[in-house]
């Protein structure tokens, strides 16, 4: 009875322990499993708060909402003449294809001198000149306007031979919405402000923005109403022929 006493107490003893060891193992193996998982989430927060920056500040380490990257020196790398003035110009932002046609030297000079002008007193977020500009989703853009794109269809496309922009913020601002916000309208102040055989001749806009500017076709303005309708979130500045320009005054 003594043995069998002592043997029943030392299988007890043994099963407490082996419960005791059982749990810290258990523990020991949820701390670490704990630990490994809030790692994984810190490594994943540090790499989408890298994401962000890169996102809404681009290369040039400010603010730039959208898909503009801030105009810098480092940009205009492998650039000369009025391209590469105005890829360095802190105020201009423009998307990767914007700045790879200022890149080839697709871009019109007198385009680039009239950006130049206007970033001279605002910061502007221009989305396309050549590539990366549709008429209709999904389709290349070819020399000639869509004839599905309102009465403009079937005239050539400015934007086919680098002589147009389009312009969607000013100052951070998007254009749709903003119409009539001062600096929005400034930009056609500016523009208007350029010598007739200099400026622009096909500039479209939001149509309060036309209509509040008061300007007339015979100084480069396009004041159709179905073009206006289908310029409501950005201005589109282009000249219409390679040389010269029509405007009247």
């Amino acid at each position: 009875m003594f043995w069998a006493s002592v043997w029943h107490r030392l299988k007890e003893a043994k099963t407490r322990i082996g419960s005791i060891n059982g749990s810290g193992v258990v523990n020991r193996l949820n701390r670490g499993r704990t630990t490994s998982w809030l790692a994984l989430l810190a490594a994943t927060a540090v790499l989408l708060c890298g994401l962000v920056f890169l996102i809404f500040f681009g290369n040039g380490g400010r603010l730039a909402l959208g898909p503009c990257i801030p105009g810098r020196e480092g940009v205009a790398e492998g650039t000369s003449g009025k391209a590469k003035e105005l890829l360095q110009t802190r105020n201009f932002e423009a998307s990767p294809k914007a700045i790879s046609d200022l890149e080839a030297g697709l871009v019109d000079e007198r385009l680039m001198m009239t950006l130049q002008a206007v970033t001279e007193e605002h910061r502007i977020c221009v989305d396309a000149f050549k590539e990366g500009h549709y008429f209709l989703p999904g389709i290349p853009d070819r020399p000639l306007i869509p004839n599905s794109y309102g009465d403009a269809g079937g005239l050539p496309n400015s934007h086919y031979y680098g002589r147009a922009v389009d312009v969607r913020r000013v100052n951070g601002k998007p254009v749709r919405n903003n119409d009539t916000d001062q600096d929005v309208l400034d930009i056609g102040e500016i523009i208007s402000g350029i010598p007739p055989h200099e400026r622009p001749d096909q500039i479209i806009g939001p149509a309060n923005w036309a209509k509040t500017l008061g300007r007339s076709d015979e100084e480069g303005w396009i004041l159709d109403e179905d073009q206006l309708k289908l310029h409501e979130d950005h201005i589109h500045i282009g000249y219409i022929t390679n040389d010269g320009t029509w405007n009247a005054q």
